[in-house]
């Protein structure tokens, strides 16, 4: 793990971090697709280390076909 996994990111700064939306990121927590959050009073922080750990947990495909269903 990293000297900064423990370093806490706004939604703003996650989003830039993914080059995506904070629209995006915020509709993927209230959905509960996104990475773990921390709720912090009314704040919401996403933890650097966990934020890693989720990615690296996303499937990866070797083509576009593979996501057909069925």
């Amino acid at each position: 793990m990293a000297d900064d996994d423990d370093r806490l990111l706004t939604s703003e700064q996650l989003a830039d971090l993914r080059q995506c939306s904070r629209s995006k990121v915020e509709k993927e927590r209230l959905a509960g697709e996104g990475p773990p959050f921390i709720r912090d009073g009314f704040s919401v922080r996403y933890r650097l280390g966990d934020y890693r750990a989720w990615i690296a947990s996303q499937r990866r495909f070797q083509s576009t076909s593979e996501l057909a269903v069925g």
